[in-house]
Protein backbone atom coordinates (compact mmCIF):
# COMPACT_ATOMS: atom_id res chain seq x y z
CA UNK A 1 0.00 0.00 0.00
CA UNK A 2 1.37 3.67 -0.81
CA UNK A 3 1.32 4.09 3.62
CA UNK A 4 3.82 0.76 3.78
CA UNK A 5 5.93 2.19 0.72
CA UNK A 6 5.96 5.32 2.32
CA UNK A 7 6.96 3.90 5.68
CA UNK A 8 9.72 1.58 4.22
CA UNK A 9 11.17 4.43 2.35
CA UNK A 10 11.58 6.92 5.65
CA UNK A 11 13.03 3.70 7.53
CA UNK A 12 15.82 2.98 4.69
CA UNK A 13 16.58 7.21 4.69
CA UNK A 14 16.84 6.64 8.85
CA UNK A 15 19.16 4.00 8.60
CA UNK A 16 21.31 5.46 5.75
CA UNK A 17 21.89 8.52 8.44
CA UNK A 18 22.71 6.57 11.60
CA UNK A 19 25.18 4.40 9.63
CA UNK A 20 28.56 5.14 9.96
CA UNK A 21 30.48 7.43 7.01
CA UNK A 22 32.21 4.38 5.92
CA UNK A 23 33.54 0.73 6.57
CA UNK A 24 37.16 0.27 5.89
CA UNK A 25 38.73 -2.88 6.14
CA UNK A 26 42.86 -3.37 6.57
CA UNK A 27 44.99 -6.29 6.75
CA UNK A 28 47.60 -6.94 8.85
CA UNK A 29 50.97 -6.28 8.17
CA UNK A 30 53.67 -7.95 7.07
CA UNK A 31 54.21 -11.25 9.39
CA UNK A 32 57.59 -13.38 10.21
CA UNK A 33 54.92 -16.47 7.90
CA UNK A 34 54.74 -14.09 5.50
CA UNK A 35 58.45 -14.19 5.05
CA UNK A 36 59.15 -18.13 6.65
CA UNK A 37 56.41 -20.48 5.91
CA UNK A 38 57.95 -22.99 7.99
CA UNK A 39 57.10 -20.87 11.01
CA UNK A 40 53.52 -22.60 10.97
CA UNK A 41 54.75 -25.70 11.48
CA UNK A 42 56.18 -24.90 15.42
CA UNK A 43 53.97 -21.74 15.93
CA UNK A 44 50.71 -21.91 15.99
CA UNK A 45 49.21 -19.58 13.45
CA UNK A 46 47.27 -17.36 16.44
CA UNK A 47 50.40 -16.44 17.43
CA UNK A 48 52.75 -15.69 14.63
CA UNK A 49 53.73 -12.09 15.25
CA UNK A 50 55.00 -9.25 12.51
CA UNK A 51 58.63 -8.23 11.48
CA UNK A 52 59.81 -5.11 11.91
CA UNK A 53 58.91 -3.96 8.65
CA UNK A 54 55.07 -5.49 9.61
CA UNK A 55 55.42 -2.67 12.56
CA UNK A 56 56.95 0.05 10.48
CA UNK A 57 54.16 -0.36 7.91
CA UNK A 58 51.00 -0.27 10.71
CA UNK A 59 52.59 2.77 11.47
CA UNK A 60 52.24 4.50 8.14
CA UNK A 61 48.68 2.58 8.07
CA UNK A 62 47.68 3.88 10.92
CA UNK A 63 48.75 7.78 9.30
CA UNK A 64 46.57 7.10 6.49
CA UNK A 65 43.51 6.16 8.26
CA UNK A 66 43.91 8.99 10.26
CA UNK A 67 44.18 11.20 7.23
CA UNK A 68 41.16 9.57 6.00
CA UNK A 69 38.82 9.61 8.70
CA UNK A 70 40.24 12.99 10.39
CA UNK A 71 38.56 13.71 13.67
CA UNK A 72 35.38 11.01 13.18
CA UNK A 73 35.01 8.65 15.74
CA UNK A 74 36.20 5.38 15.21
CA UNK A 75 35.83 1.50 16.05
CA UNK A 76 37.96 -1.25 15.40
CA UNK A 77 36.79 -4.42 15.21
CA UNK A 78 40.22 -6.64 15.29
CA UNK A 79 40.74 -10.40 14.74
CA UNK A 80 42.65 -12.19 17.60
CA UNK A 81 45.56 -13.31 15.90
CA UNK A 82 48.94 -11.31 17.47
CA UNK A 83 49.71 -10.21 14.01
CA UNK A 84 46.45 -8.53 13.94
CA UNK A 85 46.79 -7.04 17.43
CA UNK A 86 50.50 -5.79 17.02
CA UNK A 87 49.08 -3.96 13.28
CA UNK A 88 46.41 -2.42 15.25
CA UNK A 89 48.95 -1.30 18.05
CA UNK A 90 51.36 0.49 15.76
CA UNK A 91 47.92 2.05 14.05
CA UNK A 92 46.85 3.39 17.53
CA UNK A 93 50.08 5.52 17.73
CA UNK A 94 47.97 8.05 15.26
CA UNK A 95 45.32 7.94 17.22
CA UNK A 96 47.37 9.42 20.16
CA UNK A 97 45.26 11.94 22.45
CA UNK A 98 42.11 11.04 20.38
CA UNK A 99 39.49 8.61 21.88
CA UNK A 100 38.85 5.43 19.79
CA UNK A 101 36.70 2.31 20.37
CA UNK A 102 37.74 -1.15 20.16
CA UNK A 103 36.39 -4.45 20.08
CA UNK A 104 37.88 -8.04 19.56
CA UNK A 105 35.85 -10.39 17.09
CA UNK A 106 36.95 -14.13 16.85
CA UNK A 107 34.93 -14.15 13.36
CA UNK A 108 37.65 -11.88 11.67
CA UNK A 109 40.12 -14.47 12.79
CA UNK A 110 42.50 -16.52 9.71
CA UNK A 111 41.33 -19.39 7.68
CA UNK A 112 41.55 -22.54 10.21
CA UNK A 113 43.91 -24.02 8.04
CA UNK A 114 44.70 -27.34 10.92
CA UNK A 115 46.60 -26.70 13.62
CA UNK A 116 50.89 -26.33 12.78
CA UNK A 117 51.37 -27.05 8.85
CA UNK A 118 54.06 -28.79 7.82
CA UNK A 119 55.63 -26.59 4.64
CA UNK A 120 55.92 -29.90 2.19
CA UNK A 121 52.33 -30.58 3.59
CA UNK A 122 51.20 -27.35 2.85
CA UNK A 123 53.06 -26.76 -0.82
CA UNK A 124 50.96 -29.77 -1.97
CA UNK A 125 47.67 -28.98 -0.22
CA UNK A 126 47.74 -25.26 -2.03
CA UNK A 127 48.22 -27.12 -5.36
CA UNK A 128 45.31 -29.08 -4.68
CA UNK A 129 43.35 -25.88 -3.93
CA UNK A 130 43.76 -24.40 -7.16
CA UNK A 131 42.61 -27.75 -9.24
CA UNK A 132 39.50 -28.22 -7.03
CA UNK A 133 38.76 -24.54 -6.35
CA UNK A 134 39.62 -22.13 -3.93
CA UNK A 135 36.03 -20.96 -2.46
CA UNK A 136 35.71 -25.25 -2.13
CA UNK A 137 38.46 -26.82 -1.08
CA UNK A 138 38.98 -28.03 2.79
CA UNK A 139 42.17 -28.12 4.55
CA UNK A 140 42.60 -31.37 6.89
CA UNK A 141 41.12 -30.30 10.29
CA UNK A 142 40.25 -26.62 8.87
CA UNK A 143 37.97 -24.83 7.05
CA UNK A 144 37.17 -24.02 3.19
CA UNK A 145 36.05 -20.68 2.18
CA UNK A 146 32.90 -21.82 2.59
CA UNK A 147 33.03 -22.10 6.42
CA UNK A 148 34.52 -18.49 6.31
CA UNK A 149 31.86 -17.39 4.22
CA UNK A 150 29.29 -18.56 6.82
CA UNK A 151 31.08 -16.52 9.77
CA UNK A 152 31.27 -13.48 7.65
CA UNK A 153 27.91 -13.61 6.82
CA UNK A 154 27.03 -13.85 10.44
CA UNK A 155 29.13 -10.96 11.56
CA UNK A 156 27.79 -8.75 9.12
CA UNK A 157 24.52 -9.69 10.54
CA UNK A 158 25.42 -8.66 13.68
CA UNK A 159 27.48 -5.63 12.36
CA UNK A 160 24.62 -4.42 10.73
CA UNK A 161 21.95 -5.23 13.89
CA UNK A 162 24.19 -2.85 15.45
CA UNK A 163 24.40 -0.27 13.49
CA UNK A 164 20.18 -0.26 13.07
CA UNK A 165 19.46 -0.71 16.65
CA UNK A 166 19.12 2.70 16.86
CA UNK A 167 21.35 4.11 19.55
CA UNK A 168 23.14 6.61 17.50
CA UNK A 169 25.42 7.22 20.44
CA UNK A 170 26.49 3.97 19.71
CA UNK A 171 27.68 4.09 16.25
CA UNK A 172 31.41 5.43 15.48
CA UNK A 173 31.36 7.53 12.61
CA UNK A 174 33.85 5.22 11.13
CA UNK A 175 33.89 1.35 11.56
CA UNK A 176 37.72 -0.22 10.94
CA UNK A 177 37.72 -4.10 10.19
CA UNK A 178 41.18 -5.08 11.13
CA UNK A 179 41.56 -8.66 9.75
CA UNK A 180 43.16 -10.90 7.21
CA UNK A 181 43.48 -11.13 3.44
CA UNK A 182 41.28 -13.75 2.94
CA UNK A 183 38.37 -12.56 5.32
CA UNK A 184 39.11 -9.21 3.51
CA UNK A 185 38.13 -10.86 0.25
CA UNK A 186 35.15 -12.81 1.55
CA UNK A 187 33.85 -9.80 3.49
CA UNK A 188 33.76 -8.29 -0.33
CA UNK A 189 32.15 -11.30 -1.66
CA UNK A 190 29.54 -11.39 0.83
CA UNK A 191 28.89 -7.58 1.10
CA UNK A 192 29.22 -7.21 -3.12
CA UNK A 193 27.12 -10.10 -3.96
CA UNK A 194 29.92 -11.36 -5.99
CA UNK A 195 29.36 -14.84 -7.27
CA UNK A 196 32.16 -17.88 -6.57
CA UNK A 197 33.69 -17.26 -10.12
CA UNK A 198 34.12 -13.67 -9.26
CA UNK A 199 35.18 -14.58 -5.57
CA UNK A 200 38.21 -16.75 -7.45
CA UNK A 201 39.07 -14.03 -9.51
CA UNK A 202 40.64 -11.90 -6.82
CA UNK A 203 43.59 -12.30 -4.67
CA UNK A 204 44.88 -10.90 -1.00
CA UNK A 205 45.39 -7.57 -0.69
CA UNK A 206 49.05 -6.39 0.15
CA UNK A 207 50.17 -6.20 4.20
CA UNK A 208 48.60 -3.24 5.49
CA UNK A 209 46.77 -2.48 2.43
CA UNK A 210 43.28 -0.68 2.87
CA UNK A 211 39.87 -1.12 1.25
CA UNK A 212 36.67 0.34 1.79
CA UNK A 213 33.31 1.36 1.61
CA UNK A 214 32.79 5.41 1.69
CA UNK A 215 28.89 5.29 1.06
CA UNK A 216 25.92 4.59 3.52
CA UNK A 217 25.43 0.60 1.88
CA UNK A 218 22.34 0.85 0.16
Amino acid sequence: SPLLGWLDRRLARWRRRNRPKRIILVRHGESIGNVNSSAYSSTPDSQISLTERGFEQGTACGREIRRLVGNGSVRFYYSPYLRVRQTLLAILQAFEGQPVEIASEPRLREQDFGNFQDPLSMSRLREDRMKFGRFFFRFPNGEAGTDVFDRVSDFISTLFAHFDSGERRRTADNCVLMTHGLLMRIFSMCYFHWTVSEFEQVWNPSNCEICGDTGRYG
